[in-house]
């Protein structure tokens, strides 16, 4: 009998991109939901057995998506001021399709709900587990590859700039090993029920992160906190709305007074092995 295949939301980002390579490594069928059908060709070379168009803020192009899924892995939108009704419109054709297993995307600390995004996955959290479905929770730190758009910046400059307290304490994770554990849970129903914390194995400030960076490229590299104003100005010159500026201006005041700690167990459980360090994932990015 065909295994139905798994409906993948936000498969074109850089978190989709990475769980879609890691779907195809476990034989794990999967159907790209996408915004622009140009996409689909680049999908499918990474991997999508095919690709649907859709909106997440439409319902009926949800549901057509849904057809014929067996598990849904939902990435809503970064910091999108629907998130809770587009989890909604998710979960509802889910259960109109009588999916096996609903795998919501989350983030560490939801209950951090001063930050709208972790504050809105919490309420998306609470829906889904009333509704029936079969679920995991799956709840990623901070990546590591927040270096690469600032890698040449770093390497060139030595300054490590983040809008954080450059003492506070961040677990990163590589996300390749974020996407391997979200692998794991789509292959196996030994997963349903779960909420899972998936940080990296390292209590680590700016200051820690830009002394290894220094220590692999053999030049000194510094640690800055970036005032939020400067990130706000930044933001909007880029094309940022305002909603989204002001949203990133609370998490990172968030962020800079209260560090973003986990624990590394549950990914470690998943994946089968020790979670990649911040240095080892640093000197992979010096080489290429």
């Amino acid at each position: 009998m065909k295994q139905k295949p798994l409906l993948l939301s936000g498969a074109n980002g850089r978190t989709g991109r990475a769980i879609l390579k890691t779907m195809a490594d476990h034989m794990i069928p999967v159907r790209a939901f996408i915004r622009n059908a140009e996409q689909a060709e680049e999908l499918k070379a990474l991997g999508a057995g095919e690709c649907v168009v859709g909106d997440m803020t439409d319902p009926a192009s949800i549901a057509a998506a849904m057809k014929g899924a067996g598990k849904v892995l939902h990435i809503g939108p970064p910091m999108h001021p629907d998130e809770l009704s587009i989890t909604q419109h998710f979960i509802k054709a889910a259960q109109a399709e009588g999916v096996e297993h609903f795998i919501y995307y989350s983030v560490m600390h939801p209950l951090r709900r001063e930050v709208r995004h972790h504050r809105l996955k919490l309420d998306a959290e609470e829906i889904l587990i009333e509704s029936g479905l079969p679920y995991t929770i799956l709840q990623p730190s901070r990546y590591m590859q927040h270096l690469v758009p600032i890698w040449s910046k770093v390497t060139d400059e030595g300054v490590h700039a983040m809008p954080f307290d450059t003492t506070k304490k961040f677990n990163v994770v590589d996300l390749d090993d974020l996407a391997a554990a979200c692998a794991v849970v789509a292959a196996s129903d030994d997963h349903l029920y779960a909420m899972y914390e998936l940080a990296g194995p390292e209590a680590l400030s700016q200051e820690e992160m830009a002394a290894t960076i220094s220590d692999v490229i053999g030049r000194d590299v510094t640690a800055r906190a970036i005032p939020l104003d400067e990130v706000a100005a930044k933001a909007k010159a880029a094309g940022a709305n305002e909603d989204r500026v002001e949203q990133m201006r609370v998490m990172n005041k968030h962020y800079d007074e209260h560090g973003f700690r986990g624990n590394p167990n549950i990914l470690q459980y998943l994946i089968g092995k020790p979670a990649r360090t911040f240095r080892s994932y640093v000197k992979t990015l010096a080489e290429n």
